[in-house]
């Protein structure tokens, strides 16, 4: 079992080979298993944001300053218990939430993602041009979690969204309008913070001071890195995918992807 869920994680390919044979879901389960009642889940689709919103909310609900080290280190079964009866924040880009529970969504522009995507992938060594990344991502065979469009479908249409237990973030707001949106997470998540220790987190949790902690995280803490010219933290950007994506390809992902990006409200 161990080796299917090493597989599962690591290679696409296989991960499409297993939801083709029935045998996503119970996968899903397994790595499941260890939620509880209390537990949330911070779902987000990969290069969305996740890790700036893990700095903010672990910084938020722990009271402690956050670096890659620490965060890395309590997310997953590891999570502090820091919500309303002993609950943790669980991260996840798995498309599964095991029943019903709260959610925080945290979704982005598909156009800022497919570009982010790629960066990372250049960074761990990718020879692929974008060309070739782009079709690959609208196929959902860029990482282990699908499309963007189906991984969008599936939580804003899951239980939790169902019965009104999952909050949607938007990159775009949490970029523009940082304290505000934060403080819209912790209250949902049961946690009310003053503002001064909102704006705090996000002071301290600012690109620049993100990409500071990731000059001096542990060489082990990015395990693919192939290059380290292209930084893991980008510049956040919100409309950099103008300079980056041809108007076809634009237009394309936006075909592709309508239905998902309406239930989100873009």
């Amino acid at each position: 079992m161990q080796a299917v869920r090493d597989a599962y994680m690591t290679n696409p390919r296989i991960r499409r080979l297993l939801q083709w044979a029935g045998h996503q879901r119970p996968v899903l389960r397994v790595r499941a298993r260890y939620l509880t009642p209390y537990d949330a889940l911070l779902a987000t689709y990969p290069r969305s944001g996740s890790t700036w919103m893990r700095f903010l909310l672990y910084e938020s609900l722990s009271g402690q300053s956050a670096d890659f080290d620490v965060v890395n280190t309590y997310t997953g079964r590891n999570a502090r218990r820091v919500l309303p009866g002993g609950g943790r924040v669980v991260g996840t880009h798995d498309p599964y939430s095991r029943g019903d529970r709260k959610v925080v969504y945290l979704a982005r522009d598909p156009r800022s993602v497919v570009i982010s995507e790629y960066k990372l992938a250049k960074r761990q060594g990718s020879d692929q041009s974008f060309d070739e990344f782009f079709f690959a991502f609208l196929e959902g065979n860029t990482n282990p979690f699908g499309s963007w469009a189906d991984h969008v479908r599936y939580w804003m249409t899951s239980v939790p969204a169902r019965r009104g237990h999952l909050h949607l973030v938007k990159f775009e707001e949490l970029r523009s309008k940082p304290e505000e949106t934060l403080a819209q997470v912790t209250n949902f998540l049961g946690v009310s913070l003053d503002a001064s220790t909102i704006e705090a987190v996000v002071r301290n949790n600012a690109v620049e001071r993100m990409r500071a902690k990731e000059d001096v995280a542990p060489k082990d803490t990015f395990t693919r890195a192939r290059s380290r010219d292209i930084r893991f933290v980008n510049e956040g950007a919100t409309q950099g995918w103008q300079d980056q994506i041809s108007p076809a390809q634009a237009a394309l992902l936006l075909e592709r992807t309508r239905t998902s990006l309406d239930l989100l409200g873009y």
